[in-house]
């Protein structure tokens, strides 16, 4: 048996791990598990470990074998595993049972080319940002048989995103608190997962460097009603930063600097997105000169004023950096 296991749903992997070792595990045959990773510095190689485990003996059977992180594998691997699997292949019969575990794997590659001629390629995708929902929703009724609202079941979705491994630690940690639970509420979740992912502030950069208000607005607000006072300070360092680059900016064209090259200055491996994309010459021509210093004074008195316990509450945070875009 030849398997591939490809993608990054952690959870589907092992359940289907575990249905590779009861189907493989019979008349005798040994489990054996070996981490490309360790293989990294190893004078050791990989190749020739997994080959000895696979061919039978005298005195035991050909073993079953996982590749944790094949990913890992360096290129000469790659082709030594590629060869030694045609090798087999084409004597019509292979050793043992091999399977290998990937987060990602190039379909250009000739290791999935040859895995996919086997049929023995499987992908297993996490689900995307407006499906975890709907995906815890229906793991707790499938896996747990119980019920989770709504409400709990977005809060994990944006607490813990696609990791459905995750995901699922969490749900039975909560299990394991109260059994008697027969469907998982807010209260359940907030109690044990911690909001984690990372605060997109970066979404905030555009509408702040053109001044645009009514862009600006709607999703800082929504970044704060998502994350709460957790968005604090990666709001303030985010605007800093740009506000930063901005007046980089404008000194450049100050010394009557092209926006070509000031993009390419300012983001050398990024300048067509720069240039074409984010405009960011265009939006330090909407600042007057002096406002960008006082822009970065006042997100640094907001740090320090978050630090030693202002702006507790959520609609202050909001009032002073809309200001910012208001006043100056």
């Amino acid at each position: 048996m030849l398997l591939a296991l490809v993608g990054l749903d952690e959870f589907a992997k092992d359940e289907r791990i575990d249905k590779f070792w009861k189907e493989s595990l019979v008349g005798g045959s040994q489990r054996k598990v070996f981490f490309a990773s360790d293989y990294q510095k190893d004078e050791n190689p990989l190749i020739p470990n997994i080959a000895q485990a696979l061919t039978p003996s005298f005195f035991e059977p050909a073993a079953s074998v996982l590749v944790r992180h094949s990913e890992f594998m360096l290129a000469e691997e790659q082709r030594r595993l590629a060869d030694f699997i045609t090798s087999y292949s084409q004597a019509g019969v292979f050793p043992g049972n091999l399977a290998l575990d990937f987060s990602e794997l190039d379909k250009r590659s000739a290791l999935w080319k040859l895995f996919d001629k086997a049929k023995a390629a499987e992908t297993f995708d996490p689900p995307k940002y407006d499906g975890i929902q709907k995906w815890v929703v229906n793991h707790v009724k499938n896996c747990f048989g119980l019920s989770i609202n709504i409400t709990a079941a977005q809060y994990i979705a944006d607490a813990i995103g696609g990791d459905t491994k995750r995901i699922h630690s969490e749900i039975k940690k909560i299990l394991l608190y109260d059994k008697s639970i027969k469907e998982i509420n807010i209260q359940h979740c907030s109690l044990f997962i911690q909001q984690n992912r990372e605060v997109p502030a970066y979404e905030l950069q555009d509408p702040f460097g053109f001044r645009n208000l009514n862009a600006f607005l709607p999703k800082f607000r929504r970044i704060l009603a998502e994350n709460g006072d957790e968005a604090f300070m990666p709001v303030v360092s985010a605007l800093r930063n740009h506000c930063l680059s901005l007046l980089h900016i404008q000194a450049m064209k100050a010394k009557n600097i092209s926006d070509y090259e000031i993009s390419s200055k300012a983001l050398p491996p990024n300048r067509t997105f720069l240039y074409k994309k984010s405009r960011m010459p265009e939006q330090s021509s909407c600042w007057r000169a002096g406002s960008l210093q006082k822009a970065i004074l006042f997100l640094d008195e907001l740090s320090y004023g978050k630090k030693v316990g202002r702006y507790r509450d959520l609609p202050s945070f909001e009032m002073a950096i809309c200001s910012l875009l208001y006043y100056l």
